[in-house]
């Protein structure tokens, strides 16, 4: 009587009967078991090996990526205190404007005192996109910035001037506001 055996199934001269595939045969050898759970391990082991390997990878790449956003960071700062800088060096009249104000505010005229406000934002501006950028982990930027605006805004009365009077309507960071009154 010719019996049929399933794909996974096989004779097991053993017990006379067909049981599942559990283990493989080569040829006329004696029987070599290839033991499923090992071969299993093997793969996982190597698949666990790739994974290691991707989040290397990946952690090197944002190395790389935070490197290089320090680096733009540090060139757009230095491009906003070179542009700030140049319009001082380039127009006397605001360079004018800009000392006197510094040591009184309120005697300026309302258009120079336009110019100074503009000027006074622009560079708080710039003190805030620091401050922004560490509180969002970018450091070594190695400002002194802001440490400079604040100091400045300290000893001069006209700066302590300006920033008390825009208080009230202030919309940067508490943080830069506090240390500018000098909390």
């Amino acid at each position: 009587m010719a019996s049929l055996f399933l794909p996974w199934q096989q004779w097991d001269p053993t017990c006379g009967a067909r049981r599942p595939f559990t283990h493989l045969h080569y040829g006329s050898q004696p029987e070599k078991v290839v033991d499923r759970q090992r071969l299993n391990s093997w793969i996982t082991l190597l698949a666990n090996l790739g994974v290691l390997g991707g989040l290397v990878f990946v952690g090197l790449e944002i190395r790389q990526n935070t490197s290089q956003l320090r680096v733009d960071a540090s060139q757009a700062i230095t491009e906003s205190v070179n542009q700030l800088n140049a319009g001082v060096y380039g127009d006397p009249t605001l360079a004018d404007v800009l000392l006197r104000g510094e040591q009184d505010f309120g005697a300026l005229e309302p258009i120079e005192r336009l110019r100074f406000e503009d000027y006074q934002y622009s560079r708080l501006n710039v003190a805030e996109y620091i401050l922004d950028l560490e509180a969002e982990g970018v450091s070594g930027l190695n400002f002194r910035f802001v440490d400079y605006v604040v100091n400045q805004y300290q000893i001069k009365p006209g700066l302590q001037q300006f920033i008390r009077s825009v208080e009230a309507t202030w919309a940067g960071s508490d943080d830069l506001i506090s240390r500018l009154i000098g909390r």
